[in-house]
């Protein structure tokens, strides 16, 4: 800025010099006048400088600023969802239709799958609340409420946090991943595998009880761990699965989780969960219920590689007899995202056997046999608020045979 205003004032200066030459030197010479051609070609110089100097001074005033040009589409900032100065709330939804060739028990029709809506709340630095309350659709057409999730948590760093209250069991991935919003998941539904209550599944996938999680210092491999203690699941037939305020038993599910997320393959994920309860059913029989699970995923922006596998085992039959069963069950997803669309593939298998104990039983529970079928699907994304899909299902169950399904769902949040 000195160096600009220092030539200005420069500038100025010769501009004043010059100008009064031209006006003096014209004076002097009409007394002389044995030199007029000179005199002319001496004001025509000096003109030709004052323009010089003229464009000089324009070019060193400063410049108002211009305005950086505006995009054609300006990008959706996301706006925080706060009801309060402590809250966060948002809503998930889902609607659709549904066509099948399975006529005896169930018809083509419209349906409201869920509403969801899950709060946030920080009470202080290290402690925060989160709740889920679902709004569900039930086969009789009626709507209930439920709270899905009341978590309580105290985080004192990144290695150890723990939360009493209700929340989703960290058996596998996909429970501990996904819970009710539909607009999360890429494909129409749960696997079979880790499917719900209501939809027939017959996995301990809600607790009532203590949770804990951290990171285990391990450097490169960056491993995880999860330990959960709960009241366990009630299998007896119409009871409610998650034991809210009271335990059918004095023992106490147990669940540890150990996954691994490498820093040097940032989408990769590894990791197994073994879970250990004592179910109790109108025979009195304390039965032993061990769940394995074993997963290996891979999920990018572009790729979603979803593998995992689990064996329930049992122990003790109806009847006091010893004895031991074993349930394997294992799904396989692939997607991958061409812009907005997401062209997907499922299959699943699950295979519990006549003489289990638990799960071929319809006194006691809903009976599990062996499931096995392929899906496959296309998912749209109108934006990051709404997306649309449309999935073909085949499944073959045990003693029912085939039946096909074609399905669609709009899932939104907002």
């Amino acid at each position: 800025m000195q160096n600009s205003s220092s030539t200005l004032s420069r500038a100025l200066t010769a501009l004043t010099v010059a100008w009064g030459i031209m006006f003096t030197v014209p004076a002097g010479a009409q007394q002389k006048s044995s030199a007029p051609v000179v005199q002319d070609e001496i004001n025509k110089q000096l003109l030709n400088r004052i323009q010089e100097l003229e464009k000089q001074i324009q070019q060193l005033k400063p410049q108002p600023p211009t305005a950086p040009p505006v995009p054609e589409s300006m990008p959706e900032i996301p706006a925080v969802h706060e009801v309060a100065p402590r809250l966060q709330l948002d809503v998930f939804g889902d609607v659709g239709f549904e066509a099948t060739d399975k006529k005896k028990t169930t018809s083509n029709t419209f349906e409201i799958g869920s509403m969801d809506l899950f709060m946030r709340a920080r009470l202080s630095n290290k402690v925060s609340l989160l709740g889920e309350v679902l709004f569900i659709s039930a086969s009789d057409n009626t709507i209930s409420p439920d709270i899905e999730r009341l978590l309580l948590q105290y985080k004192q760093n990144d290695y150890f946090g723990v939360g009493i209250g209700r929340y989703h069991t960290s058996i596998g991935y996909y429970n501990t991943t996904f819970h009710h919003g539909a607009w999360f998941e890429t494909a129409i539904g749960r696997p079979l595998m880790y499917a719900f209550d209501d939809k027939g599944g017959f996995l301990p996938l809600q607790e009532v009880g203590v949770t804990a999680y951290g990171k285990i210092p391990s450097g490169r491999l960056g491993l995880n761990y999860v330990v959960e203690v709960g009241n366990g699941r009630n299998h007896l037939l119409h009871g409610e699965p998650a034991q809210n305020s009271q335990d059918s038993n004095n023992g106490k599910s147990v669940n540890v989780v150990v996954f691994s997320r490498p820093t040097s393959i940032p989408d990769l994920q590894i990791g197994f969960s073994l879970y250990h309860d004592h179910l109790t059913f109108s025979d009195n029989i304390n039965h032993s219920e061990l769940i394995t699970t074993a997963y290996v995923v891979y999920i990018n922006s572009t790729y979603e590689f979803l593998n995992e596998a689990m064996l329930v085992r049992h122990e003790g039959s109806s009847t006091g007899a010893p004895g031991a069963f074993h349930t394997p069950a294992f799904y396989s997803q692939f997607s991958r995202a061409f812009a907005k669309y997401r062209p997907y593939f499922r299959y699943q298998y699950i295979n519990a056997g006549i003489g289990e104990p638990i799960y071929s039983d319809p006194a006691d529970g809903p009976v599990v046999g062996r499931r096995q079928g392929a899906s496959a699907g296309l998912r749209y994304d109108f934006n990051q608020h709404a997306a649309f899909k449309l999935q073909y299902d085949r499944v073959t169950i045990r003693g029912e045979g085939s039946n096909n399904k074609l399905d669609s769902q709009f899932a939104f949040t907002f």
